[in-house]
């Protein structure tokens, strides 16, 4: 089977004219069909991509407009370099049309402080959306919320809160005065064994080792005579350390 030789360079108003009319007649798709109708030595490939971006009906003529402009430098802020996505928010333009405006207004230069600025804008306007978004829907989730369990949920937290304040009530009231002081000597009692405390461990440290006991030993055994050293400070006689040893 002999290949055919493709026509290739620029196409002529006759070869448009032919494959407008097969697109009339056929419609859009089959492109490796058109040669063989028509007549046309062109590729399907190059027939797809004359009728896409030059023959459509649709077609925008002339410049990118400075409206479309700001569109394409905050969609290509979010999607990048995907031309096809961003050729559906302008009806009209082709992803090719726009990627060779990009290429040829931005790509090979610096960004300039208008483009970059009206990116961060963008970015920061869909950010902005999608938070108030999602404040929305936590709204909207309260909202379908049954009454009746948004008041139960109140009446369990108070309930819970004034269990807490009669508890403490109730402890302080179930105090005699005795056991408050009681409790208040206790208090005194612990600081005042803190406070000889240092002196007490120095002391056991210059103890020597008596019946095999190690310093450890004789630090704990000091620390048994702490109520001594709190008679003593009260002006009561201390007891021996012998009355404390440990068998």
């Amino acid at each position: 089977m002999e290949e055919v030789a493709w026509r290739k360079g620029p196409w002529t108003s006759q070869e448009d004219k032919l494959l407008i009319d097969y697109v009339n007649q056929h419609g859009e798709g089959r492109w490796n069909s058109v040669a063989k109708i028509t007549g046309l030595r062109r590729s399907g490939k190059s027939c797809r991509l004359r009728w896409v971006n030059y023959l459509r009906p649709d077609l925008k003529r002339g410049k990118i407009t400075p409206q479309e402009e700001s569109i394409i430098i905050e969609l290509h802020a979010l999607f990048g370099n995907r031309w096809s996505t961003i050729a559906r928010s302008l009806p009209g333009r082709t992803d090719n049309e726009i990627k060779n405006y990009w290429r040829t207004h931005f790509k090979k230069s610096k960004p300039s402080k208008s483009i970059e600025r009206a990116r961060a804008q963008f970015l920061r306007q869909r950010e902005e959306k999608l938070y108030n978004q999602e404040l929305h829907l936590q709204h909207q989730l309260q909202l379908q919320q049954p009454p009746q369990q948004q008041q139960q949920q109140q009446q369990q937290q108070q309930q819970q809160d004034q269990y807490q304040q009669q508890q403490m009530v109730d402890v302080k009231d179930a105090m005699s005065p005795a056991e408050e002081t009681t409790s208040v000597y206790h208090i005194q009692d612990m600081e005042l064994m803190y406070s000889y405390l240092p002196y007490v461990l120095q002391g056991s440290a210059n103890c020597s080792t008596n019946d095999g006991f190690v310093e450890e030993d004789g630090a704990w055994g000091t620390l048994w005579n702490l109520d001594d050293c709190d008679m003593a400070c009260r002006g009561t006689p201390p007891m021996q350390a012998t009355e404390f040893a440990l068998y």
